[in-house]
């Protein structure tokens, strides 16, 4: 994401949630394929099923969705839980939103989704900022940028 003189950054939401891998172990092992899609996009089901540790995977799709509901601060009321998905590397954490989350994200100026996941001991860590980008005008310039308006 690039910026153009005189924006900025700025956060509009931050959701953190770790969950113990096991607990999603015995979610999928109950679960039928609705249950699952249900909870999760096809995208991710497909990933999750074909990654090395599937248990882990879905831990982190499952925790992305709980923290991107902080993030726009209703939790999941209101949210399809698969109007959230998780597009998982070894390098980064992308967050797609569609349906009502789209929407909340959009009345709330989110343009972008920083996010991140770790996992240690058998859980799973995920952080995202909910970021928007603003645009300073007069005064603002100066103290923040330094030039004349």
């Amino acid at each position: 994401m690039s910026l153009k003189a005189r924006e900025a950054l700025r956060i509009q939401g931050i959701g953190i949630d770790i969950i113990p891998v096991n607990r999603i172990t015995r979610l999928i092992e109950r679960s039928d394929r609705q249950t699952l899609n249900f909870l999760f996009t096809p995208s991710e089901i497909d990933f999750c099923q074909l990654s090395k540790n599937p248990d882990q995977s879905y831990a982190i799709c499952f925790a992305t969705k709980e923290a991107v509901g902080k993030a726009l601060g209703i939790g999941l009321v209101g949210i399809d839980w698969n109007e959230i998905e998780a597009n998982i590397t070894h390098e980064k954490l992308l967050v797609r939103l569609s349906g009502k989350a789209s929407i909340q994200a959009k009345k709330l100026g989110i343009k972008n989704w920083l996010a991140t996941w770790s996992a240690w001991d058998q859980h799973v860590l995920v952080h995202v900022l909910a970021v928007s980008i603003t645009r300073y005008k007069g005064e603002f310039d100066d103290k923040y940028f330094g030039t004349a308006t």
